[in-house]
């Protein structure tokens, strides 16, 4: 039996991937694991790679991008093992760190959700242990004044900690955990699906923790990552929080600064890509556009 189910969403990300699995191949633990592919309908041969390359590997196969967290939910569903580890194909885990997952697991009962240590491609440190994301680092985030600052109330990643929520680049959870809790909400088409996860399981009287002993590494997440290409997701995923967790009063606050930090935005891009400030100026005023509306709806990637 199968003590550990890795389950890796792909879009597009080949030759990622393919460093992901070889990673987990090398380091992989002394006990029987298995790893699972949602692919969402790459156009990038993702798939043929796997089934050529990685015959071990089960391959969930779909024919239009479902989004993260459903496509997370279909592995879960495939899933034989009693822990699950959702992980980016954009990851790199390090020796001990799966065998590590599964140790502290056993050995804190009282953990539902766990994430772990993190490094950028550089070997800095990537924040990925949180509070419930407050206005001011939303603010941060869209207008990008991220790229200069992080904000969070939880500052300390160097010890064992309980944050609210751990990113979702390395999320190890109980299956039953899981399946009690609903599993990922899929109304978060990308961004947030982990924090509602986390919030939760957190709800449901089990603590969420971010272990420091274990560590993998990011591609993904270094600073000044956000683009324009998942500014909507973002904004979508956000305002769908704060409606679920939040009063109509603290999401009518948030839409505010959603335009504030938009407007901001619209600066700084006037500085830092003025060749491509009339293409970004007018996305940027589709999404201010959308914030008017009661729901911001799929305004992500169609629109750049």
């Amino acid at each position: 039996m199968n003590n550990l189910s890795i389950i890796i969403v792909n879009w597009n990300t080949r030759s990622l991937l393919r460093e992901c699995l070889d990673a987990i191949k090398k380091n992989q633990p002394f006990f029987a694991y298995e790893t699972i592919v949602v692919d969402n309908a790459s156009e990038d041969d993702s798939v043929a790679t796997i089934k050529n390359e990685y015959p071990g590997i089960r391959v969930i196969e779909n024919q239009v991008n479902y989004g993260f967290a459903a496509a997370n939910n279909q592995g879960a569903k495939a899933a034989a093992a009693t822990l699950l580890l959702f992980l980016n194909s954009d990851t790199r885990v390090h020796p001990g760190t799966l065998a590590g997952a599964v140790s502290f697991m056993k050995q804190h009962p009282e953990a539902g959700v766990m994430g772990c240590r993190t490094l950028n491609r550089n070997g800095s440190l990537q924040a990925t242990a949180f509070a419930f994301p407050g206005k001011l680092r939303i603010f941060a985030y869209v207008s990008g004044l991220n790229r200069f600052f992080k904000l969070s109330r939880f500052t300390d990643h160097s010890t064992l900690g309980t944050p609210d929520y751990v990113q979702g680049s390395f999320l190890v959870i109980r299956k039953d955990v899981f399946e009690k809790c609903g599993g990922f909400d899929e109304s978060f088409f990308l961004y947030a699906e982990e924090t509602d996860l986390c919030l939760r399981v957190k709800a449901s009287g089990l603590s969420i923790y971010y272990n420091p002993d274990i560590s993998i590494t990011h591609y993904g997440g270094g600073s000044g990552k956000n683009s324009l290409a998942g500014l909507g997701n973002f904004m979508e995923s956000s305002i769908g929080l704060y409606q679920k967790y939040r009063s109509p009063r603290e999401e009518k606050k948030l839409r505010r600064a959603l335009k504030s930090a938009l407007r901001l935005r619209l600066f700084l891009e006037l500085f830092f890509s003025p060749l491509d400030f009339f293409a970004r100026k007018k996305a940027i005023g589709t999404l201010f556009d959308a914030l008017a509306g009661a729901d911001v709806k799929r305004i992500s990637m169609r629109w750049f």
